[in-house]
């Protein structure tokens, strides 16, 4: 009896058993059992296991052709397309090479299969026609599909595919939600679509529509990409459900290294910097209507409420009588304080702490980019400012520059709005330095139990009281 070669195999193998519905041939072209080689995974199957899973498929009429087809005296590749002949619009390719010895395959390797036809001499990707992407829940769930998928409804242009799966790597500390960053491969040397990115995937037990923070942060990538005057993230993709769920990806910005030795610090002159982009934020939107999307924080007083307790359970005994009594009384004058009228109104993040906020090294020197908008709000550009300069100055710091950076703020108001004086900032200022104490608050009813959380609260405790006492901020507040 002649021994079939390794492309007499391939034939029977393709056009008997699978385009002509002969499986029981596998008796006859395969060893028993054959090994196959799955990325991370060898599977042995014998003669009626091999079988069964050729059976499996054979409802849709298969129908096999060769791309390639390439063999020697032990091995051979077959580079295929497959297409249904039932009518169901089924098409895949893939590439699998098998080992024979004696007449029989003994072993085969399996690329991953993939959906469609390889492509031909001409054919061109055309990002515009990939489908918008489902929502992923979980970083998981973030694939090379998906991240093409994102990139082509947020109308980015990405016309080239990508090589591989991209690598995922959780960053932050969220509580609410999870971020990652996505470095991505491409098929092509010369790449203008984005190599890397940020996601953040977020799930707000309130639901969604356009409310919630998540829905609120995607409005506002939205609104802030028709300027270009201050500095924030390029969004590429948003989307969310009624359910809560919320898929944000946006750019990647490469900061640049910073001195990190005093934990959630930065220094006079990251400070400096951050409170110009704020200016140039603030500045912007001086008399534009505002969306009606906007954060109300007076729904925030039962979190506040709630956060106070949470402090008192979880963390009293690091906490002195005069902050807890600070607290106490933050939260009888809150109502008060959110209710006030500022002299000046325009948008403010409302969470501009350090950790929110990337350097840049830019042709004009060192430039801040403001990260994170779910708070996003109206009111007192000076709310932004003693936020900023209590949560993330050392105390001996923030005493040193305060003043001097609040008269660069409002230098930098008034060459759009003249009538803002240093005066008008000093006095918004102390009215409003409770803010960094609130959200700290506010917080504690949300985040979880952990050493990083606990040194955290401790620490912005520590220093929003201090400024609180500095500027006798709560007698400031009518």
């Amino acid at each position: 009896m002649t021994t079939r070669s390794p492309r007499e195999l391939i034939e029977i193998y393709w056009e008997r058993v699978y385009n002509n519905a002969e499986p029981e041939l596998i008796r006859e072209v395969c060893a028993d059992p054959i090994v196959r080689h799955d990325p991370g995974v060898v599977t042995p199957l014998s003669h009626d296991e091999q079988i069964v899973r050729v059976q499996r498929s054979l409802a849709m009429k298969p129908l096999f052709t060769h791309r390639v087809l390439h063999a020697d005296d032990t091995f051979v590749t077959s580079v295929w397309n497959m297409v249904d002949r039932v009518g169901r619009g089924i098409a895949l390719c893939g590439i699998e090479v098998f080992e024979a010895h004696d007449g029989r395959f003994t072993r085969c390797w399996n690329s991953s299969y993939e959906k469609g036809l390889w492509g031909e001499d001409g054919d061109e990707f055309d990002p515009a026609s990939l489908p918008s992407p489902a929502l992923v829940s979980a970083p998981g769930e973030i694939s090379a599909d998906w991240f093409q998928r994102a990139l082509a409804a947020g109308g980015v242009v990405a016309p080239q595919r990508l090589a591989m799966e991209p690598e995922v790597t959780p960053i932050g500390h969220g509580t609410t939600s999870a971020t990652v960053r996505i470095r991505a491969s491409y098929n092509s040397g010369h790449v203008t679509a984005p190599a890397s990115a940020i996601c953040k995937i977020g799930k707000w037990p309130g639901g969604g529509g356009s409310a919630g923070p998540f829905a609120r942060e995607r409005q506002a990538y939205a609104l802030f990409a028709q300027q270009d005057e201050f500095r924030v993230p390029q969004l590429y993709f948003s989307a969310g459900d009624e359910a809560g769920l919320s898929n944000l990806l946006i750019e990647n910005v490469a900061g640049v290294d910073r001195d990190d030795g005093y934990f959630a610090t930065c220094s006079i002159v990251e400070a400096g910097v951050a409170v110009a982009e704020l200016a140039r934020f603030h500045r912007h939107y001086v008399d534009a209507p505002l969306p009606d999307w906007l954060c109300d924080y007076r729904n925030h007083l039962p979190s506040y409420v709630r956060g106070a307790q949470v402090l008192r359970d979880w963390m009293g005994d690091r906490l002195t009588a005069a902050q807890l009594a600070a607290i106490d009384r933050l939260g009888d004058r809150a109502l008060a304080w959110l209710d006030q009228r500022p002299a000046l109104r325009t948008l403010i993040h409302c969470d501009p702490r350090i950790d929110n906020i990337m350097f840049e090294q830019g042709p004009e020197g060192l430039r801040a980019c403001l990260l994170d908008w779910q708070g996003v709000s109206s009111g007192d550009p000076q709310s932004d400012v003693a936020y900023l300069l209590a949560t993330s100055l050392t105390t001996e710091d923030r005493r040193a520059c305060e003043r001097a950076l609040i008269g660069e703020h409002a230098m930098l108001m008034a060459e759009t709005t003249p009538g803002y004086t240093l005066q008008t900032a000093l006095e918004g200022y102390r009215r409003n330095v409770v803010s960094g104490l609130w959200m700290t608050v506010v917080a504690a009813a949300y985040v979880e139990h952990d050493d990083y959380n606990e040194r955290l609260i401790a620490l912005l405790i520590d220093r929003t009281v201090a400024t609180v006492e500095d500027w006798d901020g709560l007698a400031a507040i009518g």
